[in-house]
């Protein structure tokens, strides 16, 4: 039993010594050979990577500076062309002749609503009384003093009827005439009761042209006083669109041209009628005002794409969308076909493209994104 293992023992290490003196020779072989063709290895290697880099193709183009139209792409809000808010200037039980409410239209001279005015009619009323009273007291004396005059005041007095409004006071022929009826205080009451008269026109609210409400602050049967809002009203026919537009564009788009405009589906074109004088500082915009042509589809808060096109007073390269990246970076290419990044100004930006203005001419610009690009990398171009 014991002899037996002791002879395995022997065994193990005799297989044990083989193998250390078989990797002992491998490992000698191998360095020998690195030794000996160490110039040949580092060829191949090098040839290898010369292999890989050459791999690296991209698209190119020469780009010239030129005079390139700028197409301007904004968004702006369909807004009224008029806007304006309905109040009383009395005081009084409001009566709507139609419904107060958000989106009611009228139609122009349409009465939208009436202040209840009954006491204010028959105190007017009592006061023509009066004034007829004062007239019956002055017309003997008129009479007498003024006999050339009389018939135009006696026609005067027997025209005023107490329910319509006072006809027209004829005119003074002489001082002395003027002076009698000043002082009877006949052409100061005329004026107060005219001046009623006007104040009972306002009881009633007439559409000042076709429309729709946009608020609505009260409603039929409330009692309304001087200076309350009742509705605020737009004009339906006469809409227009804001669009704010960078500072940097307002010397190319002038009043009366053409822009394009978007809705959904549906294009049209549209005339800038005025600029702003102010900016919002909020986004260092201004706003432009463009009246729609021949396009009814419009109302009022929805939004609208823009396009404003005009020809660039400088020259510029125009630059695909795929070779910028980072915002405003682009990679150039060298005469020894080595990337190079370069900071791009860019004046405007269209659908497919960037207009640029700090490029030198005939400058190689790779077109496309690269993959795992860098600063400095061997490039082979592929000029387009």
């Amino acid at each position: 039993m014991r002899t037996r293992q002791v002879l395995i023992i022997i065994l193990i290490f005799i297989i044990i010594c083989v193998i250390a003196i078989v990797s002992s020779i491998s490992y000698q072989a191998g360095v020998d050979y690195g030794e000996s063709n160490a110039e040949e290895i580092r060829a191949k290697k090098a040839i290898s990577i010369d292999s890989k880099e050459s791999k690296k193709y991209t698209p190119a183009k020469y780009f010239i500076n030129e005079l390139t139209p700028i197409k301007v792409k904004s968004s702006g809000r369909v807004i009224a062309g008029k806007l304006i808010s309905l109040s009383s200037e009395v005081q009084g039980k409001l009566q709507s002749n139609i419904i107060l409410k958000k989106g009611t239209k009228f139609k122009k001279g349409e009465l939208i609503f009436s202040i209840q005015n009954k006491d204010a009619q028959l105190m007017l009323a009592a006061r023509k009384s009066n004034y007829l009273s004062s007239w019956v007291k002055c017309l003997p004396d008129l009479a007498t003093d003024h006999s050339n005059e009389y018939d135009k005041w006696n026609a005067f007095f027997k025209s005023i009827n107490v329910d319509e409004p006072l006809p027209t006071i004829p005119n003074f022929t002489t001082a002395k005439e003027k002076n009698f009826i000043i002082s009877r205080n006949l052409l100061s009451e005329y004026l107060n009761i005219r001046s009623d008269e006007f104040k009972l026109t306002k009881y009633k609210q007439y559409a000042p042209f076709n429309g729709s409400i946009v608020e609505s602050y009260s409603d039929d049967g409330a009692v309304i006083n001087p200076g309350s809002p009742i509705i605020q009203i737009f004009r339906t026919n006469q809409l227009e669109i804001e669009i704010p537009l960078s500072l940097s564009f307002m010397k190319s788009i002038k009043t009366g041209s053409t822009v394009s405009l978007n809705n959904m589906d549906d294009r049209f074109e549209g005339i800038v009628t005025r600029k702003g004088e102010f900016i919002n500082p909020a986004t260092q915009s201004i706003p432009i005002y463009v009246k729609p042509i021949n396009y009814e589809q419009l109302y009022f808060g929805m939004y609208v794409d823009a396009t404003f096109e005009f020809q660039n007073t400088k020259k510029a390269v125009k630059l695909p969308r795929e070779a910028i990246f980072g915002n405003n970076l682009i990679y150039t290419i060298n005469a020894d076909s080595l990337l190079i990044t370069k900071t791009i100004e860019i004046q405007s930006r269209e659908e497919k493209s960037v207009i640029v203005s700090n490029l030198k001419d005939s400058t190689l610009i790779a077109t496309e994104a690269i993959v795992n690009a860098k600063e400095g990398m061997k490039i082979t171009p592929i000029i387009e």
